[in-house]
């Protein structure tokens, strides 16, 4: 940066030297007398001191221009020039939290600097996102959370942000389809319709957990709810883990879950009474889904990165390119399949585009279902 500080020195006295009608030119020179314009010299030589002091300021408004503009490049060029810190909208443990670590460590090579994982879950993710809604536009901050965070939790909650206005989204990189409701394995409902009918029998007295409120599960559980005519209590929880880890320890009766349920189901510790994907798992082919019971409900969760709004161009460009060099490394590709995610690839206009779709789409969705009357946070 020094040398173009002293680039544009040299430009400047190039310029008042062969320019004398502008500036004393025993200073330019090296006289000791102060800088200040020689405007009465100038008067009497030009003959309009008026004139002399426009153009002074046009040439210096011009040079002021120059240097900004010098410097705004050479700090996009120069990007990232220190360490990326990457907001997790979720606790540790958490899916988002797993693949987004395992994402990080390919773009960290493609990109040169280190990026630190900082977890803050809460709100849905609404937490996340709105501390990165609040930073400044460098590149420097981000945030991991996915699209039912920016989306389905602020129409149903207040969030701290304008969900299509405050962040350049920057790529789109699992899909989770597979999310499901599931039971310990010594539950009394073996099947859904079972689940249901207790449920329904017994108002206010099924207990459910969730990763927070908002998301696509609570969504689910929540249309759920308006078809049957069914009370139930919604536990929040701030992650997949503890909220798996209260229906284990008997707190709750139900756990509506993101992605990972698989690897319990399959050890045997919990079963899964209905699948909130539009088809049938090819793993777990006998758990139905809520789509071909009639709900009219699929939850497409698309976990993704994202950063605060007016994010230069340049850097925009660049971590996207280095968030989807990430996602072509081994370790990114073993972490997906291990959580049962699908790889999918949004662009950054390609995601902005989706998250605008969706949030017309569920707006929809839950005022015909009852959930919401309008929307609790306005969009834009």
């Amino acid at each position: 940066m020094r040398r173009h500080v002293q680039r544009a020195e040299r430009i400047l006295v190039r310029f008042l030297r062969e320019n004398p009608w502008a500036w004393n030119r025993r200073l330019v020179t090296g006289g000791r007398r102060p800088w200040r314009a020689n405007y009465k010299q100038d008067a009497r030589r030009k003959g309009d001191m008026a004139k002399r002091g426009k153009q002074l300021g046009v040439i210096g408004g011009l040079l002021v221009i120059f240097m900004i503009l010098f410097y705004a490049g050479e700090a996009r060029s120069a990007f990232p020039e220190r360490n990326i810190t990457v907001v997790v909208a979720f606790d540790p443990g958490a899916a988002t939290d797993i693949v987004t670590r395992a994402l990080a460590l390919g773009a960290e090579k493609q990109l040169g600097k280190p990026l630190v994982i900082e977890n803050k879950g809460g709100g849905g993710g609404t937490v996340a996102l709105a501390v990165v809604a609040g930073a400044a536009p460098d590149g420097y901050t981000l945030c991991a959370a996915p699209n039912v965070s920016v989306v389905d939790t602020p129409l149903m909650q207040k969030a701290p942000f304008k969900p299509l206005k405050s962040f350049s989204p920057i790529l789109g990189h699992s899909l989770a389809e597979h999310t499901a409701l599931i039971v310990k394995s010594d539950a009394p409902w073996k099947t859904f319709k079972e689940f249901i009918e207790f449920a329904k029998s017994n108002p206010g007295k099924i207990k459910y957990s969730s990763a927070g409120v908002g998301t696509g599960m609570h969504v689910a559980m929540e249309v759920i709810a308006r078809k049957e005519g069914i009370k139930w209590v919604h536990v929040p929880y701030k992650g997949s883990a503890p909220s798996i880890t209260a229906v284990l320890g008997g707190r709750v009766d139900a756990y509506t879950t993101g992605i990972g349920w698989q690897i319990h189901a399959k050890s045997g510790a919990v079963r899964a009474l209905v699948d909130h994907g539009k088809k049938r798992g090819a793993e777990f082919p006998d758990v139905p889904t809520l789509w071909e019971l009639g709900y009219g409900f699929s939850n497409e969760t698309i976990h993704a990165i994202v950063g605060p709004a007016g994010l230069p161009p340049e850097v925009k460009k660049k971590l996207e390119e280095g968030f989807r060099k990430g996602m072509e490394t081994p370790e990114f590709k073993s972490a997906q399949e291990k959580l049962y995610l699908s790889p999918v690839h949004y662009d950054s206009k390609a995601y902005e585009k989706h998250l605008k779709e969706r949030w017309v789409t569920v707006e929809k969705l839950m005022m015909e279902a009852g959930i919401i009357k309008e929307a609790a946070t306005q969009p834009e």
